[in-house]
């Protein structure tokens, strides 16, 4: 993934492990399925998009503001250069889509909601919307503002990049108030927590979303 601030550029590099059931990006394709439309904001290298095109059968369009990262989407997406935050471009796109992923890019833009209400103009009937953004409130986090301190970090939670920090309930409120109602929930956990998870699954309906999530899912229809 990457956006633009201010002229910094932040850039992901990742794969994408379908069988780690506590992956947001396996969720994701898990919840995009198959023969769908997809857009794929904030699309980076496309390594979201390679999958649902090569494994799964989607058309892929992806919204990207770097050249040199779109280029390597070519062969399974189509790559619209271009700033999420900016709603004319959402209006040039000429289609609709059966889903649109927004993953890990609300927390880097100024005003997210300008994209949230225009995805509802870019939906098919039945369509869906589906994000992650990282949970400010995590133990951790919390933890550090009890000693006194906020300090960033290259990526994670604290991602230096972040312009907009997120609880469950103002990711909530954020979603109502631009027209979105949730289908399905889900959330991450830290990579300790996450490798007790996949011995013993069950656990994790143990655990508080609000307290031990590192990233929020949310399925979402429209009712703009």
């Amino acid at each position: 993934m990457s956006w633009s601030m201010g002229g910094q550029m932040n850039r992901y590099a990742f794969a994408i492990d379908l069988a780690n059931s506590n992956s947001s990006w396996a969720t994701l394709v898990r919840w995009t399925g198959r023969n769908q439309r997809v857009l794929d904001v904030g699309c980076g290298r496309g390594q979201l998009g390679r999958i649902l095109h090569e494994q799964f059968g989607c058309t892929v369009t992806g919204i990207e503001i770097d050249p040199e990262l779109a280029r390597e989407c070519v062969g399974y997406a189509r790559v619209i250069l271009g700033c999420a935050e900016d709603d004319q471009l959402y209006n040039n796109l000429g289609e609709k889509f059966d889903v649109i992923v927004c993953g890990d890019v609300l927390e880097h833009l100024r005003d997210p909601e300008i994209p949230l209400r225009a995805f509802h103009r870019l939906l098919a009937p039945q369509g869906r919307l589906l994000i992650s953004v990282p949970n400010v409130a995590q133990f951790r986090i919390r933890w550090m503002l009890l000693r006194g301190r906020w300090e960033y970090t290259p990526e994670g939670i604290m991602d230096e990049t972040h312009l907009h920090w997120f609880t469950r309930a103002s990711l909530d409120r954020l979603l109502t108030r631009c027209g979105w109602r949730q289908n399905a929930f889900d959330f991450t956990v830290g990579p300790d927590f996450g490798r007790r998870l996949q011995r013993a699954p069950a656990l994790k309906k143990l655990l508080p979303p609000t307290l031990f999530a590192t990233q929020f899912l949310m399925n979402l229809s429209s009712v703009a």
